[in-house]
């Protein structure tokens, strides 16, 4: 199978930088680098390398190359909220969400929810932990039982699901895309160090 992107796709990709972790002092865990590169510019270039057009959703970054800055449209909606403006704001139908935090991600993974989006609203993996919805493919038809749900105050992404048709990739079928590390995402000091020994094995292969 090749899994090399052919192509810049029809298809937004946004990135969401949340706020600032209490764990990390009030730090933006996007600006956390593991090598060169900070998470978030790292995901920028990949998202980049297939979507036509990068977005980040962020309510205190300012600018961030390679993409355009998106902010909630009402603050305090948590990551549904930010996947609401995001659709809001995207030029394309489809959007591709992937959490700021996601150092492992890759593009092959992926460009695998792209290809399945057939007869589908949303795409979402489902690894051994559960569903993934922050490294999923949402539609725009998705906007309006996202925001009925909003009005509600009601933030849990996953309770629009039956309003729309939810196609799940099942991540222990397709190892080669989907290693354990895929969706590993740091929350906390101890996150980073477990990422920066997974990245340094890595390196050693």
């Amino acid at each position: 199978m090749n899994h090399t992107p052919p192509k810049l796709f029809p298809l937004s990709g946004a990135i969401l930088a949340g706020g600032r972790a209490r764990r990390f002092g009030g730090r933006d865990k996007t600006e956390i680098r593991l090598g060169p590169d900070r998470l978030r510019d790292r995901l920028v270039t990949l998202l980049g390398g297939f979507c036509r057009e990068v977005l980040v959703s962020s309510n205190h970054l300012a600018a961030s190359p390679g993409a355009r800055i998106v902010r909630d449209r009402k603050p305090g909606q948590g990551p549904l909220g930010a996947i609401a403006s995001c659709l809001m704001a995207a030029t394309h139908p489809w959007l591709l969400v992937v959490a700021g935090d996601m150092p492992f991600i890759e593009a092959p993974a992926l460009l695998h929810l792209w290809r399945e989006k057939e007869d589908a609203d949303i795409v979402i993996p489902r690894s051994p932990d559960g569903l993934q919805p922050l490294a999923a493919l949402y539609h725009h038809r998705c906007l309006k039982p996202i925001n009925r749900q909003l009005e509600q105050e009601n933030y849990k992404i996953k309770d629009f699901f039956p309003a729309v048709r939810v196609k799940t990739v099942i991540c222990t079928e397709y190892p080669e895309l989907y290693p354990e590390t895929a969706f590993l995402n740091i929350n906390s000091p101890a996150d980073l160090e477990k990422a920066g020994r997974l990245r340094n094995l890595e390196k050693t292969k």
